[in-house]
């Protein structure tokens, strides 16, 4: 086994692209190699970055459900409701600033404690509020800390996973989403019941928990071989592929032809990385990557899922349920239905496509919505008709499954590697910064919707659905089969292509230079 890059013997092997043997040798029965065994049980400390923003939306959902926090801060509705939800994706726009520079500069392992270390100071200020002020501080210092981890995170687990095992390793992040909201839903569930603060103040001080595992634990996790190449630590990149890729041979083939992308391709990127912002509106690539960017981020907050992230209670209580245990229990099993239909649909990508799996989630939204809506007007109209009531209740039920289709495990793939080395964590504090906004444009909007207009609300999202399927159908491209740096092809063109529009570049140029010689003469 290589322990130390210095150990590592200079690879010798043919450079040869891997066989489909050998990279069945590590996706099938992958438990029996022990570094990989090792690699993936590490991986499980990146993955649960996004568990804090799953644990806040059902904990707010469940507070709500719980009288005793209800009584405590004044029993808040519409705008006021609003404030203390939307707290939390305004702070995630002020993480979006702190994703990029402790893990590009000081690695992956650093961003994610950085960003570990805000849900920390969040949780113990949540857990200990006095007042509302102070409970909507915390949330923006949990909303900050959280978009970091999990813009830091995503992208981690991308560039350690074996190429084996990427798809499904990078589609496993989102569903640590439905974790974190089973958690919080049983704990609410279970602290309601208490005659006293305790029963809001548990749950609150508990969306901790993870960011302290991966405080104390993110120093033994890899790092990524891409960020070591990045920094001229090669060697050291090399040690950790044959350590945990190729079982300590450096010479294994999947090693091999994955060192050799690495560095070819953040040599490449070097010579033309600027890693700004305008660099995504310099070519026709970059632009649709942009484009993409943005409408998933849209899409991942507008189709509706509000009513079942944030603003289940009130919706439920529009259809008659409306005692704490109703509401706390319908949050929690919802939660689990949740998390085991995104546990499987992560291992779809790579089987169905990216693409195919946004388009079905939304078709998928769009009925779901249609019946939530259609059994919220007949309740409406004949307040004793249980029938329309419980119908709602059972779509809400298969919402989360729906949404869990494309854009949970789905787009926690997608996004990370559409993007190039030198423009991933840029592109993810772009795709977070877009998407918090629009968490806060639906925190304030929907609240307000619910109390005015009640189920009336519902039919602008049927339509929306349609207008996001119309979206990513003309602009999201598949990216199934083609390995992290091939894929960049599909957005640039193969090297082929680039040194065909070099040569075309420099031909150009020689003429033009000829013409302004000829004209001068």
């Amino acid at each position: 086994m290589v322990t130390h890059p210095d150990a590592l013997p200079v690879p010798t092997a043919p450079l040869m692209e891997p066989t489909a043997a050998d990279m069945e040798r590590y996706s099938k029965r992958w438990w029996r190699h022990k570094n990989l065994r090792s690699l993936n049980a590490w991986m499980l400390i990146p993955l649960i970055s996004i568990f804090a923003q799953g644990f806040d939306g059902s904990m707010m959902n469940g507070l709500q459900s719980v009288s005793h926090w209800r009584s405590y801060f004044g029993t808040p509705t519409g705008a006021t409701l609003g404030i203390f939800n939307a707290a939390y994706p305004l702070g995630g726009i002020a993480g979006v600033f702190l994703i990029r520079i402790p893990a590009d500069r000081w690695g992956r392992r650093v961003g994610i404690a950085v960003g570990a270390s805000l849900c920390c100071l969040g949780a113990v200020l949540q857990g200990a509020a006095v007042n509302l002020p102070m409970f909507v501080i915390s949330r923006v210092a949990l909303g900050a800390g959280s978009v970091v981890v999990a813009g830091v995170g995503a992208p981690y687990i991308t560039e350690i996973a074996h190429p084996a095992q990427r798809s499904t390793a990078t589609a496993l992040f989102l569903t640590f989403y439905a974790l974190g909201s089973i958690t919080a839903g049983w704990t609410t569930f279970g602290t309601f019941r208490i005659n006293g603060e305790a029963s809001w103040r548990i749950p609150s001080a508990l969306q901790g928990l993870p960011s302290i595992i991966q405080l104390l634990l993110v120093w033994f996790v890899p790092e990524s071989p891409r960020w070591l190449v990045s920094k001229g630590r090669a060697d050291e990149a090399l040690a950790m592929l044959a350590r945990y890729h190729g079982e300590g041979d450096p010479n294994d083939a999947v090693v091999r032809f994955e060192y050799h992308e690495i560095t070819t391709m953040l040599a490449s990127e070097k010579e033309m990385a600027r890693s700004s912002l305008w660099e995504f509106a310099t070519t026709p690539g970059n632009r649709r990557r942009l484009a993409i960017m943005i409408w998933a981020a849209i899409c991942s907050q507008m189709s509706g899922n509000a009513f079942v992230s944030y603003y289940l209670a009130p919706v439920l209580t529009s259809v008659g349920l409306t005692t704490d245990l109703q509401q706390t229990l319908i949050n929690a099993t919802s939660q689990m239905v949740s998390w085991f239909s995104a546990l499987y649909f992560a291992t779809l990508p790579e089987k169905l496509g990216r693409r195919t799996l946004f388009l079905g989630s939304l078709v998928s939204m769009w009925i779901v919505i249609i019946a939530i809506t259609a059994g919220s007007a007949e309740f409406d109209k004949d307040n004793d008709n249980k029938a329309a009531g419980y119908a709602v209740v059972v779509f809400l039920y298969l919402f989360s499954p729906a949404y869990n289709l494309g854009f949970n495990g789905n787009l926690g793939l997608y996004i990370p590697e559409i993007l190039p080395y030198h423009l991933r964590t840029l592109g993810l504090s772009v795709f977070y910064f877009v998407q918090f906004c629009f968490m806060i444009l639906s925190n304030f909007a929907v609240p307000v919707g619910l109390e005015n207009i009640q189920w009336r609300l519902y039919p602008i999202f049927v339509a929306w659905v349609m207008v996001e399927f119309a979206g990513v159908w003309f602009l999201f491209p598949e990216t199934k089969g083609p390995s992290l740096e091939e894929i960049a092809w599909i957005f640039d063109g193969t090297p082929e292509d680039k040194l065909a529009r070099d040569a075309l570049d420099v031909e150009k140029a020689s003429v033009a230079v000829t013409e302004k010689v000829a004209a001068g003469g």
